[in-house]
């Protein structure tokens, strides 16, 4: 039943256009960003280049980490003339972020309105790290560019099905945010008894885009098919987070009927690529850096690689040639392409795969887990399904980790967490192998990936 208040409420939120709101520097980036998409390749390629070369020699004058890094590698911002010598800066990484928290503080900090975040923890306990509200602005000027680019606009209807809402009375709640006009579906929701409420309520608001996660997207899917739900019309899925594996994207697509778009991008605001209507990812090139090397550090074209950004709009706190811990593919700028941006893939999983357990497929969400009972003596964790019943957690300790005291921890923490459906067995090791694709696993269940599999429809 709709309240009363409802209808005002909408029209308050609605009275004044979105983009309005979201102010002057959002309309004037995002009319630059609609024009830049269409320039030459040097013209495209010339303005990132003078970004940045600007964005490197604020860093060096103004941030003390690089500064002393620049300094101790030789280097001074003069002597980068060309993409080559960028790329004699060295890579930082998620480790070198934690150690040097304040050195990579710009001494314009508070001028430059940083704004706190937290990575995911696909690989690691969540990063913290902040990002300038220019660039943040930034950031959502370019997702709107894509949201225009694949037809969808201001205040039309979506649906978001991504995170937990810890701000919402209950997970149950499923607000509306009537400014986005945006229905919000809090992610922990997702289960076998509450998937028919969710159900009920997307064929109720009825939006033009779900915007989730994959693997969130299946499970929903899976629990409805359980309870005979048929499929829901939706004509845009917007996929990011993870990897979208083939099993995924053919159970999406029959259920929602409508085209997958993905998106990568992450937390820090360092990388960013979307699908575009020829189904190529194309790399916002004017917003971010993105370079694709070998484990030797060379430059790769049209093979796996690890992907090294750099974010051009952040500088109350750089981040300069930063490891992603992600794995992609550079294709370069193939013939009838859409855009003169380059074009890439993402290889191998992020993080958010899915177990499998006697009553269905669950995604295992164990970050606020582990920070609820403060556990942090470990460096990587991964999470393997030996069966139906059996399930290997693998740590990577720290020196503070105490084997018997520990062990025994984790153990009974994961078993009250999983509710007792797997036997839990802790294994401590130097480090963590990854995939062919060079991608740390968070979850690896070759169990899950068959049911997926053998889930689909029969053609």
């Amino acid at each position: 039943m709709i309240e009363p208040i409802e209808p005002l409420r909408r029209f308050w939120h609605t009275l004044i256009p979105l983009p309005v709101k979201y102010g002057s520097e959002f309309r004037r980036t995002f009319e630059f960003l609609q024009k830049s998409q269409h320039g030459s390749r040097e013209e495209i390629e010339s303005y990132q280049w003078q970004r940045i070369q600007a964005l490197v020699i604020y860093a060096y004058i103004h941030v003390p980490y690089y500064h002393q890094t620049f300094d101790r590698a030789g280097i001074h911002p003069q002597d980068i003339k060309t993409r080559d010598d960028y790329r004699r800066l060295p890579v930082l990484y998620k480790e070198d972020v934690v150690e040097n928290f304040e050195l990579l503080k710009s001494d314009e900090f508070e001028k430059l309105a940083p704004i706190s975040t937290v990575t995911s923890s696909s690989t690691r306990d969540g990063l913290r790290l902040y990002r300038s509200e220019h660039s943040e602005i930034f950031r959502k000027a370019i997702v709107w560019r894509h949201f225009f680019n694949i037809g969808f606009r201001y205040r039309e209807r979506r649906a978001q099905l991504t995170v937990p809402l810890n701000f919402a009375r209950n997970m149950y709640e499923m607000p509306v945010d009537y400014n986005e006009n945006m229905l919000m579906i809090d992610s922990r929701a997702i289960t076998l008894e509450f998937a028919p409420q969710i159900y009920r309520r997307l064929q109720a608001f009825r939006p033009k885009m779900l915007f989730c996660q994959p693997s969130n997207a299946v499970m929903f899917v899976e629990y409805c098919r359980q309870k005979g739900l048929p499929p829901l019309s939706i004509p845009i899925v917007y996929v990011l987070g993870e990897k979208v594996y083939p099993e995924y994207h053919e159970i999406i697509a029959n259920y929602f009927r409508g085209g997958i778009v993905q998106f990568y991008g992450n937390r820090e605001n360092t990388a960013s690529a979307g699908d575009l209507e020829d189904g190529r990812m194309y790399i916002n090139y004017d917003f971010c850096y993105l370079e694709f090397e070998s484990t030797d550090g060379d430059p790769v074209l049209g093979q796996p690689a690890d992907i090294i950004s750099t974010a051009l709009e952040n500088y109350a706190f750089p981040l300069i040639r930063y490891h992603t811990e992600d794995v992609g593919v550079l294709h370069g700028h193939p013939d009838g392409a859409l855009r003169n941006f380059p074009v890439m893939e993402i290889v191998g999983g992020r993080g958010k795969d899915l177990l499998l357990t006697r009553n269905g497929l669950i995604l295992p969400q164990t970050n606020p887990f582990l920070k609820s009972i403060k556990f942090d003596r470990y460096k990587r964790i991964q999470l393997e399904q030996k069966s139906l019943d059996d399930l290997v957690v693998r740590v990577v300790p720290t020196s503070a980790f105490d084997a018997d005291s520990d062990r025994q921890l984790l153990e009974s923490s994961f078993t009250k967490y999983f509710d007792g459906q797997f036997k839990i067995a802790v294994e401590v090791v130097e480090e963590i192998s990854r995939t062919s694709a060079g991608k740390n696993r968070y979850v690896i269940s070759d169990i899950a990936i068959r049911h997926l599999r053998e889930s689909l429809p029969k053609k």
